[in-house]
């Protein structure tokens, strides 16, 4: 009985120390905002106790309530389910994520693989768009040929040409 009573005290207190945090904390431009970026991370036991701009624009929306856009950076794979689930926890939100799509996780590891080509953030996310919904486009053919070890595709794609530009 004891230890029945020591665990739902010990439940209570956690549930407290998670009560602590709400959206209006972690609303960019909120005087403490760091702070309490910093100590959500360490609560939802984020990756090394940190958080990055995926998982400040997954706070955003959730906190905002744009709740369609949120399962995209999780297929995507800008955010993982998990911390996505342990922040929407932490902040006394409701969230289940869906499933990633073979489109997403396509689309995930692309984008990775066109970085480690050394192409900037912004180029590799153009680029796996254009591989991954737009195969058959002259950047998703040319990704195609990049992804598959050609070093001339590589290069063209490196020098980043404009028909691999924004949609």
């Amino acid at each position: 009985m004891k230890e029945f009573l020591l665990l739902v005290f010990l439940f209570g207190l956690s549930s407290v120390v998670h009560a602590g945090l709400k959206c209006s904390d972690v609303t960019y431009g909120n005087e403490n905002y760091h702070e309490k970026m910093e100590e959500l991370a360490k609560i939802a036991r984020l990756p090394d106790g940190y958080y990055s701009r995926y998982h400040e624009d997954f706070i955003s929306r959730l906190c905002n309530g744009k709740n369609q856009d949120l399962d995209r950076l999780i297929d995507d794979g800008y955010i993982d389910a998990k911390e996505a689930q342990s922040i929407a926890r932490v902040l006394g939100k409701k969230y289940k994520p869906k499933s990633r799509t073979e489109l997403g996780k396509s689309y995930g590891y692309s984008r990775e693989k066109f970085s480690d080509m050394g192409l900037c953030n912004a180029c590799a996310d153009n680029v796996a768009q254009y591989y991954t919904e737009k195969p058959n486009s002259k950047c998703g053919k040319l990704a195609k040929q990049a992804l598959e070890g050609n070093p001339t595709s590589i290069e063209k794609l490196q020098s980043f040409p404009s028909y691999c530009t924004g949609k």
